[in-house]
């Protein structure tokens, strides 16, 4: 309801079953965008896509009322390659940010006993289509610049159900911004070996920026429009970002861990005049990748399997209510015959918020499915 609604981290499935800690991985089987640099290391000589659904059932409990949600959508596209030794590619689409909720309130009508239900909703959200670069510098150390752009439309209507006590009109406010702008974000890892021991460090950063804003207000009832406003409302903020991620590798296991700070606090929420402010996030993250078989084993021995959890704060400022989020998650990849490609699929339970002091708690089911291809495509055939 707030801002631009809840952010979607932009990852794959694996990164998503690592307890959403990608900034230190750098892998060579999949397309890892939750660090420009971290598609250093794709294969020279194929081509990667990734095709990702994402679904959620959620339960809601505020008090000793309850209700259950779900919701089904793509989770994003994305193709890579290695155009040279020392530049490596990725671009795609992704979900930025995501709304929808609908909620009632009880109201009086001022001097009178009258009471009417007062009904808010809203849908939309932002997407992002993007590109990544990652230069290798040296034989250990890799840059990466991600540009992308962010656009898309939020909507919030409310609706005074007049025609439910007093027999008037419903009474409509509708709400419509549409959003858009340019985004960057830098990124770097370094990696060394000790023995058989492989440790890699990660770094991302993105600015503030502000998004272009279009407004669009229409107050109406079931008979006519009673008002309408396309004035120029105040900005809505991204905000700056950073985080740091460490990695480590020996032989079947893979172990990562991250922490991660927006600046929502720098933002101002003065869009509709709520009595609610933004304050800093923070995300400590982090997972363990097991994987058993070889190259020319069976494919269930070439299974890969994950578990991870996080644990931070939320950007909305509540005071003296803490509101946080945790969670566990667990992955598993299935490779698909004797191929390069796979299915990836992670499952994450999340908690957000309390059910308490009129708030509510919200326990989260999500799910991502990727289809993982890896072809070959930059072999040339030689003849004698």
């Amino acid at each position: 309801m707030y801002g631009v609604g809840i952010i979607t981290p932009k990852e794959d499935a694996a990164a998503a079953a690592l307890g959403h800690s990608g900034i230190a991985l750098a892998p060579s089987e999949w397309v890892n965008v939750s660090n420009p640099a971290g598609i250093a290391n794709l294969d020279s000589l194929s081509f990667y896509f990734n095709f990702q659904f994402r679904g959620f059932y959620a339960r809601e409990k505020s008090g000793y009322e309850t209700a259950s949600i779900y919701s089904a959508n793509i989770d994003g596209i994305t193709m890579g390659f290695r155009g040279r030794k020392w530049l490596a590619m990725a671009f795609g689409y992704a979900p930025y940010s995501t709304v929808g909720y609908r909620m009632s309130e009880k109201k009086t009508i001022i001097g009178t006993d009258s009471q009417y239900r007062n009904e808010h909703s809203g849908s939309g959200g932002l997407s992002q289509a993007f590109i990544n670069a990652a230069f290798t510098l040296f034989n250990h150390w890799t840059i990466g610049g991600n540009f992308a752009v962010l656009w898309g439309n939020i909507e919030h209507l409310e609706k005074a159900c007049f025609s439910e006590s007093i027999g008037g009109e419903d009474i409509y406010n509708k709400r419509n911004y549409a959003l858009n702008n340019i985004f960057w974000e830098v990124g770097t890892q370094f990696d060394f070996n000790i023995g058989e021991n492989n440790f890699r460090f990660g770094a991302v950063y993105s600015p503030k920026i502000w998004l272009h804003t279009s407004y669009d207000q229409t107050i109406y009832n079931s008979i006519t429009e009673l008002e309408s406003d396309d004035s120029t409302p105040d900005r809505f903020y991204i905000p700056r970002t950073y985080g740091a991620g460490f990695a480590y590798q020996r032989k079947k296991l893979l172990g990562t861990v991250e922490y991660k700070v927006s600046e929502w606090g720098d933002i101002e929420n003065n869009k509709f005049k709520e009595k609610v402010s933004f304050r800093d996030t923070y995300t400590v993250s982090g997972g363990l990748q097991y994987s058993p078989g070889k190259p020319t084993d069976p494919f269930y021995k070439r299974m890969r399997y994950r578990v991870g959890g996080f644990y931070g704060r939320d950007y909305i400022d509540l005071e003296p209510v803490n509101l946080m989020q945790s969670g566990f998650s667990l992955g598993l990849t299935v490779p698909l015959g004797r191929s390069h490609n796979a299915i990836t699929i992670s499952y994450e339970h999340q908690q957000r918020g309390i059910s308490t002091n009129g708030m509510i708690k919200e326990t989260f089911n999500n799910f991502k499915v990727a289809l993982n291809i890896k072809e070959t495509w930059f072999m040339r055939s030689k003849f004698d």
